[in-house]
């Protein structure tokens, strides 16, 4: 078995999973064979050293990851998955620890775990309770409280936040309730497991030696409890963590790449291993990609390459993102016609969502199937659809499926109860809008709600008359709505990227003469939407973020939007006090996704970015700066300024 296994390694890889000594670390670069690594190391620990694959803790990233490495391993060694019974991801194999030392924490077998949703109605009851505004303060208190259980010292993290009303109350009584109920969050398990290993030498020596060998992939977007619980697991050195610090993305979740960094620093014995070699992308892409990284100064040295021969990167400047789209879309019909690319292997990354509405109306024109991939289409977004209910409104007050959501959202107090009363006066004919005003003049309605219909009648009589921009700006202002939204979301990234598509509809609506027009165009979007997005069977070209790229290859590539306040995000630019200013491990961060898009790429890779963006100024990406000459190729460039296009 092993010789079959150890003549499909490269030397570099043989060297990693014939290291007897540890812990280890490799430093894996992208397209170099990874997890092909770690399982082949698995391989070795059962069939060479004779290790009892029962008693091999491998953590991987996701479910997903962990049940790929177990159909290999059943290829590589003949044994059947249920014989690896702690290849999991971090939260698995802890949750399997809490629920069998249940008792040691104060908690029966089986433990039940709230989901997101029960999280919220928990919390909200615990909120209302303290008198606090849960409309106000409940998404923002519970992401807080995540990020604090995943800081690993919760009080001390939640000190950080003195402005959110009666937040340690909440956190303790939202606690004390998981606790009756013998319930446990997300976030919970590694906490409880950490304390647990740390506090109880007992338990930490028993599971310490029920694990002969530990192997932790992608070790890059591990956070300190992690790595803490890590740390308390480990034996006699038997530990192997794997990953690439290029491709560490994920910050804002709170994982920490200085982990990975200083490895080498906190195990002293350690052993580190690099794997260079591409084995997926062609030299000039590999070469570009390691040039531009070069560039950050927190990382662990190696020098990535490929001997695949292959075309130049493309370079590419337009006017605006219609321009730039329509070419893109032209690109991917000359790729799958002329060199019989299949739609499904080419992509279009890009940093934040909003950007896809240019490409999703130009493949909707030529006529290309498109795939919107970890996220729904620009229409389809809550925030676009909320918006769109109250223009919808304003002018057809008989859209009754509209004016429910007006009602709505934001929250207006308008309960069940109100509804019913309303419904009631309703006549043949009427439309859900015209009995609320109706009701609104019988005086039936509380004080409070008939307050916020007047003010609700008011706005969509303004709105009615306004230009498409002014009518969305007027509904933000009068409605506070960009707070409810930022409490609405899961994260400050995902309000950022929700934001975005807010700003890209108010573009398009400054582009629109009427109300009519804008409504539409959106209507006739959301029609052809599924017929250009296809069945999912459909060979369909890939639209999604950068982050959702990561794991994913592609013949060809299109990385749009590379521009300054865009990659790197302007958010990275800014210093943690909110002064303009240059945040050093942000902007490397942002240096790391470009890199992560850049290594998605086979064979073909472009990048590209546009003079004017939603009709303001934009300027190349200083990354752009970082991509030496001599693995490039200008396919179109805007002469605009001499002392600019004498750059290329």
């Amino acid at each position: 078995m092993w010789h079959r296994i150890k003549e499909k390694l490269s030397p570099a890889q043989k060297e990693v999973v014939c290291c007897s000594r540890g812990p280890i670390l490799v430093s894996a670069g992208a397209g170099s064979g990874k997890t092909r690594t770690l399982t082949a190391k698995i391989a070795y620990l059962i069939s060479e050293l004779g290790y009892n694959p029962s008693r091999i803790l491998a953590i991987t990233f996701t479910n997903k990851a962990a049940e790929e490495m177990k159909s290999r391993l059943e290829t590589m060694t003949g044994l059947p998955r249920q014989n690896f019974p702690w290849i999991r991801t971090f939260h698995s194999a802890c949750f399997r620890i809490l629920n069998h030392e249940a008792p040691r924490v104060g908690y029966q077998t089986p433990i039940s775990v709230y989901s997101e949703s029960q999280q919220k109605t928990l919390l909200k009851r615990i909120l209302i309770s303290l008198n606090v505004n849960t409309e106000k303060y409940l998404r923002q208190t519970q992401s807080i409280i995540s990020l604090a259980k995943n800081s690993g010292y919760p009080e001390r993290f939640l000190e950080q936040y003195p402005n959110i009303p009666k937040l340690m109350d909440a956190y303790l009584k939202y606690n004390e309730a998981l606790k009756n109920l013998n319930a446990v969050d997300f976030d919970d398990i590694l906490l409880l497991v950490r304390d647990l290993l740390k506090q109880d030498q007992s338990v930490r020596e028993m599971y310490q030696n029920a694990f002969d060998y530990i192997l932790v992939d992608e070790f890059q977007d591990s956070n300190r409890l992690q790595n803490e619980i890590t740390e308390l697991l480990m034996r006699d050195g038997n530990l192997m963590v794997v990953g690439d610090d290029y491709q560490s993305i994920y910050g804002f979740r709170g994982s920490d790449l200085a982990y990975f960094v200083s490895f080498p620093e906190r195990f002293k014995k350690s052993v580190v291993f690099r794997l260079e070699e591409n084995f997926r992308s062609t030299t000039p892409i590999v070469a570009a990609a390691d040039e531009l990284i070069a560039h950050n100064k927190i990382r662990l040295e190696k020098r990535c390459f490929s001997r695949r021969p292959g075309p130049p990167i493309v370079l590419a400047e337009f006017v605006n993102e219609r321009e730039e789209a329509m070419w893109v879309a032209s690109k991917c019909l000359e790729y799958h016609r002329r060199y019989g690319i299949p739609l499904h292997e080419i992509a279009v990354l890009y940093r934040t969502r909003f950007c896809s509405l240019s490409f999703e109306e130009a493949f909707r024109e030529i006529k290309i199937p498109y795939r919107i991939v970890g996220a729904k289409g620009f229409f389809e977004s809550k925030e676009i659809q909320d918006i769109n209910a109250y223009l919808i409104s304003a002018l057809n007050p008989k859209d009754d499926m509209a004016f429910e959501r007006v009602i709505s959202v934001p929250p207006k107090g308008i309960g069940p109860a109100t509804i019913k009363k309303i419904e009631a006066l309703k006549k043949p004919g009427m439309s859900l809008q015209e009995a609320t005003w109706t009701a609104l003049q019988a005086n039936v309605l509380s004080k409070k709600v008939t307050k916020a219909l007047v003010n609700l009648k008011a706005l969509l009589e303004d709105i009615a008359k306004l230009p498409p921009r002014e009518a969305i700006e007027c509904f933000l202002y009068r409605t506070s709505y960009l707070e409810y939204l930022r409490d609405y979301s899961k994260d400050e990234e995902d309000f950022f990227h929700r934001q975005g598509n807010i700003d890209q509809f108010i573009y398009m609506a400054s582009e629109s003469q009427t109300m009519s027009e804008l409504l539409e165009k959106a209507t006739l979007v959301r029609e052809e939407q599924d017929d250009a997005s296809g069945d999912g069977k459909t060979s369909a070209v890939q639209l999604m973020t950068f982050h959702g790229a990561k794991g994913l290859e592609f013949r060809v590539v299109f990385v749009i939007g590379v521009e300054e306040g865009l990659l790197p995000h302007w958010r990275s630019i800014m210093t943690r006090v909110g002064d303009w200013g240059e945040n050093q491990e942000g902007v490397e961060e942002e240096r790391r996704l470009l890199y992560v898009a850049m290594t998605r790429a086979t064979e073909y890779l472009h990048l590209s970015w546009v003079l004017e963006r939603q009709g303001k100024y934009a300027e190349p990406s200083r990354f752009i700066q970082e991509i030496p000459r001599q693995y490039v190729t200008i396919e179109s460039l805007i002469r605009r300024k001499k002392e600019r296009s004498s750059r290329w």
